[in-house]
């Protein structure tokens, strides 16, 4: 296995220069999402091995690399500027975004296209690129940095300092998304959250008026809890506010586990918040996250016909089969209601099977007690349904209900 704390130090923050150093970012995108988390592309040039798109041609790209720009890319994000980049212009006219308008296109910039090396999930390479992105982002007067991210990456971006500002959506090819801000200038938040940003913005002038806008206008945002920002003992007590019981008893995953077991297992997980109607799974896309619903419920429905197949509720999960298997999903799954959703990745389950196996063999031990109950009752169902007399249409014929017993029988 890599030593990542060694390899932490080598690590060095370039912005790539010429077309040389783009095409080994295409290249490392490419192998990243097409080759190590077997996903798929539009935009992927199969022949080439490269993946990008036409904002690349306008855009500034930054990539952590070990020992020298020419070394093994560990990490790579884009930076669009706003009066650097025409093709942000219309971005403001998008839903949740009018708001922003009053500042006008260079005090925005868009972050996007961050990729991180599957061995490097657990170092600092994409922290270091971020804080390069914000450096480069203040430079070009921008003020509200915008991005969006899977499930299983909000509480990196969270440790940063970004905050949502609108609803979630489902991206055709990307699938499940958070939308994303980074309000800059506001140095009190991100001293708030210990993002490591705050060290760079301590440097900088920072008008307070950009973090009370914010907060005047988009106040549910601006005061959510942060998870990643709680102690321990914090975000303990908030997951039992949520199941009204402790965790350990509330989620049959973490049954057997111990207190400081459990707090180090789901501590790298990240809490999504869902609105009523809201899609969260799509059949057919890759999933790389199971999720456990804190609070709330939600819907699956499957087959050509999307059927209605179960609703989940608290201390429930899904999207466990495509998270052990890195298989495409085979349901859709929707909010029924205002949700809270812990979503746990597989670089935690592969984190903690690396320094704490015990751990990881209880979850799992848990894990396969949950599968196999399921695999049970589909089971049962399916002989239930078999074993059903059938008329001339092969449609199932409904048994007689059960005459009750005369008395003294």
């Amino acid at each position: 296995m890599r030593q990542i704390e060694h390899e932490n130090s080598r690590l060095q923050v370039y912005i790539a220069r010429d077309e040389e150093s783009c095409r080994r970012i295409y290249q490392f995108r490419y192998r990243v999402r097409i080759e190590a988390l077997a996903g798929e592309s539009a935009q992927a040039d199969h022949k080439a091995k490269t993946l990008s798109d036409p904002l690349d041609r306008s855009a500034f790209h930054i990539y952590a690399a070990i020992g020298s720009a020419a070394g093994e890319i560990a990490a790579s994000v884009r930076l669009s500027a706003g009066m650097a980049d025409k093709a942000l212009a219309a971005l403001t006219s998008q839903e949740g975004f009018g708001a922003f308008q009053e500042f006008g296109i260079g005090a925005i910039s868009m972050s996007s296209q961050l990729f991180i090396g599957p061995e490097w999930q657990n170092s600092m390479a994409a922290s270091l690129a971020m804080c390069a992105v914000y450096k480069l982002a203040r430079r070009s007067g921008s003020r509200f940095d915008f991005s969006h991210c899977a499930p299983s990456l909000v509480s990196l971006y969270q440790r940063l300092g970004y905050r949502r500002f609108r609803d979630n959506y489902m991206d055709d090819e990307l699938g499940y998304q958070v939308p994303l801000v980074l309000v800059t200038e506001d140095y009190p938040y991100l001293t708030r959250v210990h993002s490591p940003l705050m060290n760079i913005a301590r440097e900088m002038t920072n008008p307070p008026d950009t973090g009370a806008w914010f907060t005047r206008n988009f106040p549910d945002y601006a005061q959510a809890p942060v998870e990643s920002a709680m102690a321990d003992d914090e975000f303990w007590r908030y997951l039992a506010r949520k199941l009204n019981q402790t965790p350990n008893a509330g989620i049959p995953l973490l049954e057997g586990l111990s207190y400081t077991q459990a707090m180090a297992f789901i501590r790298a997980g990240s809490v999504l918040n869902c609105k009523a109607g809201s899609p969260i799974v799509k059949a057919g896309q890759m999933g790389r996250e199971m999720f456990v619903i804190l609070s709330g419920s939600v819907r699956v429905h499957a087959g050509q016909d999307k059927a209605e197949i179960a609703t989940l509720k608290r201390g429930n999960i899904f999207g466990e089969l495509a998270y052990l298997s890195e298989a495409p999903r085979t349901a859709d799954v929707v909010a029924s209601e205002d949700s809270e959703l812990l979503v746990l990745s597989q670089e935690i389950v592969q984190k903690i099977m690396d320094k704490m196996p015990v751990i990881a063999a209880r979850v799992l031990f848990n894990l396969s007690l949950i599968l196999c109950a399921r695999l049970s009752q589909s089971t049962r169902d399916l002989v239930t349904a078999t074993s059903m007399p059938h008329n001339a249409n092969d449609t199932p014929i409904a048994a007689p209900p059960l005459q009750k017993q005369a008395k003294g029988n």
